[in-house]
């Protein structure tokens, strides 16, 4: 385990040494001239496609309803849970419970799952305003369709024993109005169909049975695939290092129980000067011999007429047992085709290791630009999404991370798609999506808008959905986070302090039981 640990320090050390995330081109994006053309030509039938379509689906709002959300705990939850097993009524409940904790009018909605265990549950979830202000109960879904839908005047309740951990507790939503949905104006629902339409509901990234793949699934048995990289890089006499060695550069048992460090003797320093001296100059002959490779790898496949025979079978193996890497990819790019690597890129599932571990990225962006140049569009939109969304797999992700995750907005920009549109269509959350339709993540979509190349757009549009009475509440909410990210992170100081203001005038027209919950920083 010690061994494990210290390669995955190594691992996410080497990440962070990285100056910038992607190769960026001559035009200034991380995708070719030749690729970027291929694009276009795409998004121009696909934007001609949408003009002409008829409009023929009604998207609906998600449900929701107003709830005031109580909780009470110790000697009086038990107390509790028996009344509202009675059925007693909100005002009877709030005067013999008054040193309970009640928080009125919260806008509520409700959402289906399956858990682990395959069973139904139905999350009812207030919206959150804040750091732990967000409140939510889990009941079956069999529970959940007893009351028909006719919630009104009824209780949803969940009560915790006593553990030695924490104290008894009931927490419960008395509901003052039942759940309700509404047709979504066909202003915005043209936002969704357009999403729609650029983003292709039928695709998916990944092959259903694709291999879970990354620095913590790594294959133990050596494959064709990894024979043919090894044979490559003894014959292209690629620079060695003992990583077995560097590792002892993160041994913890220097660190005692409590978290500690240890004092550390003078020789140990000196050992660990040399050792970082010497990864250093490893360093900078691996990134000569990088740079060569390709240039050396034509000559070495024109040279040994064993090398596609060799390659040939590898990827034979490679389609079978999903088994493969991105430098063996690129071989079957080169010297295979860019189809067949696309196609074993789409088999393995990518996994971060650590939170500076940027190859979930770096594979999207593979895929992306592979799928480009194999003018498959609809992988492609789907991958920069992921990238600019940040949607990957990792076994952590601390906050520290994120920052240097850029969200690349100017690529699909200069493809003239109306971005904006897209990224609207894809924010708003509705009750009835089309299967496999995409959504966005709020916070890494407002950061993208912020580096728009028309910001007066992108703040007239969202100020004017936060102001508009005709828009849900819940989706109204989400825009107002939408524009707050999109402020934040401005760099004009000026800018940012006159949108606040503008940002306020927006919450003010919002109903009382919203806009009394937005604070803004003095």
């Amino acid at each position: 385990m010690k061994k494990l640990f210290a390669f995955m320090v190594l691992f996410c050390l080497k990440m962070t040494a990285q100056e910038t995330e992607f190769k960026v081109y001559d035009n200034g994006l991380i995708y070719s001239e030749h690729s970027v053309s291929k694009l276009k030509h795409i998004v121009d039938s696909l934007n001609l496609k949408f003009k002409v379509c008829e409009f023929n689906k009604t998207f609906k709002s998600y449900g929701q309803a107003k709830a005031n959300f109580v909780e009470v705990e110790k000697s009086d939850a038990i107390k509790a849970k028996k009344d509202l097993e009675k059925g007693i009524s909100y005002a009877d409940f709030k005067a013999k419970y008054s040193k309970g904790h009640f928080d009125e009018n919260r806008i509520v909605l409700k959402s289906k799952y399956t858990d682990y265990e395959e069973n139904e549950k139905v999350e009812i979830s207030s919206v959150s305003f804040g750091v732990r202000d967000g409140q939510n109960i889990i009941i079956d879904k069999k529970e959940s369709d007893s009351y028909h839908n006719d919630f009104k005047g009824k209780w949803i309740f969940h009560y915790e024993e006593k553990t030695s951990y924490s104290k008894e507790s009931l927490k419960a939503f008395y509901f003052v109005d039942d759940f309700k949905t509404k047709p979504i104006s066909e202003k915005y629902a043209r936002l969704i169909q357009y999403s729609d339409c650029l983003v292709d509901t039928t695709a998916q990234i990944f092959y259903a049975n694709a291999k879970d793949s990354g620095v913590r699934y790594m294959d133990t048995v050596p494959t064709k695939a990894s024979n043919f990289e090894v044979y490559v890089e003894k014959v292209l006499k690629r620079p060695d290092f003992s990583y077995q060695k560097f590792s002892a550069l993160f041994d913890f048992s220097d660190v005692d129980p409590q978290g500690k460090e240890k004092k550390k003797k003078k020789e140990d320093v000196v050992v660990r000067e040399a050792l970082e001296k010497e990864y250093q100059n490893f360093s900078k002959k691996m990134e000569k011999w990088q740079s060569e490779r390709l240039i050396r790898i034509d000559s070495l496949q024109k040279a040994d007429k064993n090398f596609d025979i060799m390659l040939r079978d590898a990827f034979a193996q490679a389609k079978i047992t999903k088994a493969s890497s991105d430098t063996f990819e690129e071989y079957v790019a080169r010297y295979i085709g860019k189809e067949e690597a696309l196609e074993l890129k789409r088999n393995r599932h990518v996994v971060g290791g650590c939170s500076m571990d940027d190859s979930p990225r770096v594979h999207a962006l593979n895929i992306a630009m592979l799928s480009a140049e194999t003018i498959k569009w609809e992988i492609f939109l789907r991958s920069h999404l992921n990238i600019m969304n940040d949607r990957f797999d990792r076994a952590s992700d601390g906050s520290y991370a994120k920052g240097a995750r850029l969200t690349y907005i100017k690529e699909i920009e200069v493809l003239d798609i109306n971005v904006l549109d897209l990224i609207l269509g894809i924010s708003l959350r509705i009750d009835n999506p089309s299967k496999n339709h995409y959504y966005s993540s709020i916070n890494r979509v407002g950061r993208a808008l912020s580096e728009s190349s028309n910001p007066e757009l992108v703040e007239t549009s969202l100020l004017d959905m936060i102001k508009d009475n005709d828009l849900d509440d819940y989706n109204r909410i989400l825009i107002y986070y939408l524009f707050d990210n999109y402020n934040y992170n401005l760099k004009d100081e000026k800018v940012k302090e006159s949108n606040e203001s503008k940002l306020k005038l927006a919450v003010a027209s919002m109903p009382d039981y919203i806009s009394s919950r937005i604070t803004f920083e003095k």
